[in-house]
């Protein structure tokens, strides 16, 4: 019985060779890793299904996070992007920089996005009169420069620099101007749930002192009425803070602001409400057109310019907005 079996499968790649063989060539040219990515136009997020607010209802489909789609480059699809206008080639390195890993990148995508949604919400609350309570903030290494000379690592949890407890970003500025350039200081952090003592050597890079760092912070935030995100683990970046903020505060203050008009926006925001450039704005003008968008709210300055562009050449029909904080999306809402 295996006898016969196996004399089929024998006969079987004989007679079919040149196709198993152009199969697996195939497979071979669609996963082979490039050092390039792919952006191509994305599309649009309803709020509504990331967030929920105790005892009241977020409009369904009125306000939405526009985003870019990136895949890594095979050769297919490299071949592909040489006859589509839509998608644009970059370098791996304008992604994933030379001293990180694609994990690094992830990490600090989610820490954005964490800082983002935080920020959303103080921003929000506070300006609708609700409650927010800051219960705890802890500090992340989210980037290291290449000119920094130390052993942290991205991921690393802040918890002392030279003995002294941080209990805020303003403090660890505040710490690294009282230092001499050249001097080597001791930072106390959490890493794989084990604390140990890393070091770091002040540099001055222009004037500026510093560590060659980025740390992000994440706060556990207490509010009245509850707020929940409910984000994938492989979503990351601070560009839909603005249209969160603008949805939340929406939701608290009445729901008035969309009056059935599908609203797409996208930038950074900070704690005083502005709102930030952010990339990729000409792939997302495109996701909005598609998505139906009556509405996009795009940051004041470089972002603008570049997504008028992109309506003029392609005659789209949509209400592009610049917005340089937070109540100028509101106040145009209320206006318009």
């Amino acid at each position: 019985m295996f006898n016969k079996l196996y004399d089929q499968i024998i006969k079987l790649v004989k007679n079919n060779y040149l196709y198993i063989i152009g199969i697996l060539i195939g497979f071979f040219l669609m996963t082979i890793k490039l050092p390039y990515y792919i952006n191509t136009p994305g599309g649009s997020v309803d709020i509504r299904s990331k967030i929920s607010i105790a005892d009241h209802q977020i409009t369904k489909n009125a306000f939405n996070m526009a985003y870019v789609y990136e895949i890594p480059a095979t050769i297919p699809t490299l071949i592909y992007s040489y006859f589509n206008k839509n998608w644009d080639v970059i370098k791996k390195e304008e992604v994933v920089l030379p001293n990180e890993n694609k994990e690094d990148v992830k990490f600090r995508d989610q820490m954005m996005l964490k800082e983002a949604n935080q920020q959303a919400i103080i921003l929000a609350y506070n300006k609708a009169n609700k409650k927010t309570n800051i219960i705890r903030k802890n500090f992340y290494v989210t980037y290291i420069d290449e000119l920094a000379k130390t052993d942290l690592k991205i991921g690393d949890k802040i918890l002392k620099i030279n003995n002294e407890e941080i209990d805020d970003l303003a403090q660890i500025h505040d710490l690294i101007k009282s230092f001499k350039a050249n001097q080597k200081i001791d930072i106390q952090i959490k890493r794989d749930d084990k604390i140990t003592t890393k070091s770091a050597t002040i540099i001055n890079n222009k004037n500026n002192l510093m560590i060659g760092i980025l740390i992000s912070v994440d706060q556990e935030l207490e509010t009245i009425p509850k707020i929940e995100f409910k984000f994938k683990g492989t979503e990351g970046g601070p560009s839909g803070g603005f249209m969160m903020s603008l949805a939340i505060y929406d939701t608290l203050t009445g729901s008035k602001l969309s009056q059935n008009r599908k609203i797409i926006g996208t930038g950074s925001i900070d704690q005083y409400g502005n709102v930030g450039e952010i990339g990729g704005v000409k792939y997302k003008i495109k996701g909005a057109v598609k998505a139906d968008a009556d509405i996009f709210f795009v940051p004041a300055g470089q972002n603008y310019e570049d997504v008028m562009e992109v309506k003029l050449e392609k005659k789209y029909d949509i209400t592009v907005v610049p917005v340089n904080t937070l109540d100028d999306a509101i106040e145009y809402l209320q206006n318009n």
